[in-house]
């Protein structure tokens, strides 16, 4: 029949839409590939099999979270889930996600491009018992392999219906008469959903610190340093029955001399604080952003520069300009319709980049550049003012010592001089001072000049 299926498993009818909406988060694709390349380097030898949580309102589903599930073959040789082990897992993950509450929407597993096996049956035959409207969320491994510039994610999201066996297999035909009593078969069908994607703000804080940290990570120098860190470490016991792990130094390597060569190199950002790290971060990542764009820019501007001139006036078509391109042995680029649709639209578009009401936002920017302005003045008037009242601080100290010298001198002339009218002399002054006020040395009338 021309209408029949590949996959058995998957859904022919032409019913209508059931109006399910499945929306996408990315922690779940981020567990997913995690799983996948873990047990790709550990050898895992049982099936890559996970729950999705999320929340049902009516015919929406979202997949916010996912884990991994404990996995053993049955008699048949096919993979099922550990009952208990799953039961207190699940319960586990509910209890944590309370806020939003979070429950099971479906599972996830490798699934071929030509849609489920009969392998999966027994494990969602098992989550259908939990959530009969579970969705399983198929990871296409193949697209992992041989990935193309331009493909969407590597999965595909199918939706289970009890389905009436229309007996697919070609009966000729003079089809045998059944009667209309007889109890239709149903068999368990799967049918494609589309989805969309959503990323919440708790989302693009993981995914950015995802980023950085993936990118400058190397496996071999984590591993280096996990085995470095093993190495230091020996297992001692603590006298109560238990053992734990203590850092020690090599004496041999700490008595000998280091070289030049063997010294670290300097880390640049050793100094940094956390802020100013992530300040850096940040700009480096706005950096190799424009810095992509520009070659990137730089790219369609050399494209459209080697294009055949007759081609650009508008003299040849697409047709002649790339059979004229291709015998130019590089000289001029192909021209094609596609690209330079594309290009057309990146030209159209760039307008919308810049805000409609150009002359709101610049008085925006006006206004809050003058804030910051008044800011510092007030900051730096603050500042003057304190310096000023610090200043008369230091003066009135000053004076104030000034004073009580003049006080001290004044009194003890009086007395010394026998009531001289409180004029203080220099001699007065200048033992003050010293703290000599009244003494045998000072504190009498100068002698007269000897007559000659």
């Amino acid at each position: 029949m021309a209408g029949q299926a590949a996959n058995e498993l998957l859904s022919t009818q032409k019913a209508s839409d059931s109006g399910l909406q499945v929306v996408l988060h990315p922690l779940p694709i981020l567990e997913i590939s995690d799983f996948i390349v873990r047990g790709y380097q550990r050898g895992l030898k049982g099936a890559v099999v996970g729950a999705l949580l999320g929340q049902q309102n009516g015919r929406e589903i979202t997949i916010e979270h996912s884990f991994s599930c404990k996995s053993a073959k049955n008699a048949h040789g096919f993979y099922e889930l550990d009952e208990d082990w799953f039961g207190q897992r699940l319960e586990q993950m509910k209890l944590v996600h309370k806020s939003p509450a979070l429950d099971l929407v479906g599972w996830y597993s490798l699934v071929p491009k030509s849609g489920p096996a009969a392998l999966h049956l027994p494990i969602h035959r098992q989550i259908s018992a939990y959530d009969e409207s579970a969705v399983l969320l198929g990871f296409h491994i193949e697209d992992m392999l041989a990935p193309a510039s331009g493909d969407p994610l590597p999965i595909t999201i199918y939706e289970s219906n009890m389905e009436a066996d229309d007996n697919r297999e070609a009966e000729g035909e003079d089809k045998p008469m059944k009667d209309s009593e007889t109890a239709t078969k149903m068999v368990l069908r799967f049918r494609k959903r589309p989805y969309t994607t959503e990323t919440g703000e708790a989302e693009m804080i993981a995914m950015q610190f995802i980023r950085e940290n993936g990118a400058n990570a190397t496996v071999d120098s984590t591993e280096k340093h996990i085995l470095e860190q093993f190495d230091k470490k020996i297992a001692v016991d603590d006298g109560k029955g238990k053992r734990r792990a203590v850092a020690y130094e090599d004496k041999s390597k700490k008595d000998a001399p280091t070289t030049s060569a063997e010294q670290p190199a300097a880390n640049p950002d050793a100094n940094l604080t956390r802020a100013e790290a992530e300040y850096m971060s940040a700009l480096q990542a706005k950096f190799n952003a424009i810095k992509m764009m520009k070659s990137r820019l730089a790219l369609v501007i050399t494209y459209l520069q080697r294009l055949p001139h007759e081609f650009t006036q508008g003299q040849q078509t697409t047709a002649e300009a790339a059979d004229l391109a291709r015998a130019s042995n590089g000289q001029h680029t192909i021209p094609s319709n596609n690209v330079l649709r594309h290009i057309q639209a990146l030209a159209t578009n760039a307008e919308l980049v810049a805000p409609a009401e150009q002359a709101t936002l610049e008085r925006e920017i006006q206004r809050e550049t003058n804030d910051v302005n008044l800011i510092s003045m007030i900051s730096d008037l603050v500042s003057s003012v304190n310096e000023v009242r610090e200043a008369g601080k230091k003066f009135h100290v000053v004076e104030s010592a000034r004073n009580a010298r003049t006080n001290r001198s004044g009194g003890g002339g009086g007395g010394g001089g026998g009531g001289g009218g409180g004029a203080v002399g220099p001699y007065e002054q200048l033992a003050a001072e010293f703290g000599l006020a009244g003494g045998p040395a000072f504190g009498a009338a100068a002698p007269p000049l000897p007559e000659h």
